[in-house]
């Protein structure tokens, strides 16, 4: 049988392309070893329990995949450490490399640091005042005679340290700049701790009475 080599040209050339841009991604796409600053989270923390400040929020995980794999962010990759049976109290965690999450393919190498340790506090309860937060000025002529909060107070819940140390939850910001009259609001109330929080989500109706000087209330 005859050799033809110019049979089917266009088939072979093509053929030909795609194993070389099949050699050249896979030749290019190399083994690499990267470090990356990853979230630390807790899960199944127990609800009578609340983790005490000073707990840190991210770890150094050393990675190794394919170039491909670790270019820009890994927000993929995290570390999460069980609370399931834990107790109040000082803990140390080990961070061994099978806590890390990590997309298929890639391996972790390395956690630093090795261990961490937590302080795990029960949770408690108080009621503290609301202080509305008030930004602006009234008009030329005008002036604030009282700032009225409705609830006045709110059930918060927290670790035992920071929950004794609060002293009052705040409102959204109530804009009062210019007004000749009294500003009523209805806001969100929010706690500046983060490791504090509302018993139930609040709202408070703000009431901004503002006066006229040496007159009466304008509304």
């Amino acid at each position: 049988m005859a050799w033809h080599p110019f049979r089917n040209l266009g088939l072979k050339v093509v053929a030909t392309g795609l194993a070389t841009l099949l050699w050249l991604s896979v030749g290019s796409d190399f083994f690499v070893e990267r470090s990356v600053r990853v979230p630390l989270m807790f899960r199944n923390l127990p609800a009578h329990l609340a983790i005490a400040p000073g707990a840190p929020g991210s770890v150094e995980v050393h990675l190794r995949g394919r170039s491909s794999q670790l270019t820009g962010e890994q927000g993929e990759v995290n570390v999460s450490i069980d609370l399931a049976d834990a107790r109040s109290g000082s803990h140390v965690f080990h961070l061994r490399t099978d806590l890390v999450t990590t997309p298929f393919g890639m391996e972790v190498t390395q956690v630093f640091p090795a261990a961490v340790t937590l302080t795990l506090e029960e949770k408690d309860r108080r009621l503290v005042p609301v202080k509305a937060t008030v930004e602006g000025e009234p008009a030329k002529g005008f002036f604030v005679k009282e700032v009225l909060v409705e609830p006045g107070e709110v059930e918060v819940v927290g670790p035992k340290r920071p929950l004794a140390a609060l002293k009052h939850a705040m409102t959204e910001t109530v804009m009062i700049e210019g007004a000749t009259a009294s500003v009523v609001r209805t806001v969100n109330i929010g706690i500046a701790d983060a490791l504090v929080r509302l018993r139930e989500p609040r709202s408070a109706r703000v009431t901004v009475v503002i006066v006229k000087d040496g007159g009466q209330e304008k509304r």
